[in-house]
């Protein structure tokens, strides 16, 4: 078939719902790709800026007022119990927990950051998207019927699912944001020992759940895309004169696969490592 040809048989049948569909799907996934191998520091440096130099000196200063009130609650607590007498060791070990939480207060800022900086370059390192092809630019009657008919559901899915994607990774730092904020208040009650310390447990989980969900996001678009983007669906169950439609549909399975795969991150990071 002429050039000419084919190119007027595209104008004709794929219409504007091809292109911007193929638009937004590549915007979405070259948006969050770049994304990945970025930390909150350079995600959005004015975020970074308001949470460093406004919010996490007013939680700091709550959270070193909240670390005195917790070492003096569980004085008063082994004080309170009759059964129990307040023995040395017992005094060494609040000692010890308030030292390493002065430690853990002062240094807690720079460690975040190394983990934040440790997630991002993992994610680039494992990062290996080849986006298959999106459509073929074959013209026949299969993929004319499926433009005819599905040509904005099409651009609808691919919307969505762009969307989707990008917004699960934009979702993350704004966690880490907030978890950046909330450290020095969770942090204190690990001077309380046992049963209180459990916020600030529970914090840590957190932490390092929403910090390395990003690599396996990174595992995932780099396996799922591989996966699905070597599926042959067309095959030999379509004529050679309709194929086009299996084409077409390949490309939907990919992108509602993908943005499954992506909103299932969190659940795997949960389902394996508990956080």
């Amino acid at each position: 078939m002429p050039g000419w040809v084919e190119d007027l048989l595209k104008e004709m049948f794929y219409g504007p719902f091809y292109e911007m569909a193929k638009d937004v799907w590549d915007w979405c996934i070259g948006l969050s790709t770049g994304v990945i191998s970025q930390d909150p520091q350079h995600f959005s440096p004015a975020t970074w800026d308001f949470v460093m130099n406004t919010l996490y000196p007013w939680t700091r200063g709550i959270g070193l007022s909240m670390m005195n009130v917790f070492f003096i609650c569980v004085f008063l607590k082994a004080a309170s119990n009759l059964k129990e007498n307040i023995t040395l060791e017992l005094c060494i070990e609040g000692m010890i927990r308030l030292v390493a939480l002065n430690v853990l207060m002062n240094m807690g800022m720079q460690l975040m950051q190394d983990f934040f900086s440790m997630a991002a370059l993992m994610g680039k390192g494992v990062l290996s998207f080849e986006e298959p092809a999106f459509f073929t630019g074959e013209v026949d009657i299969g993929s004319v019927l499926f433009w005819w008919f599905m040509g904005f559901l099409y651009f609808f899915i691919a919307l969505i699912c762009g969307m989707l994607i990008f917004l699960t990774l934009f979702s993350r730092y704004v966690k880490l944001y907030l978890l950046t904020v909330t450290f020095p208040l969770a942090m204190p009650s690990m001077v309380s020992g046992r049963g209180i310390d459990e916020t600030a447990k529970s914090w840590v989980r957190s932490f390092l759940g929403n910090v390395f969900e990003i690599v396996v996001i990174a595992l995932v678009m780099s396996i799922s895309g591989r996966i699905i983007g070597g599926m042959d669906l067309q095959g030999d169950s379509f004529a050679d004169f309709f194929d086009g439609f299996g084409q077409a549909l390949t490309s939907t399975i990919y992108m509602i696969g993908m943005a499954v795969s992506v909103r299932g991150a969190r659940s795997f990071m949960k389902e394996t490592f508990h956080l």
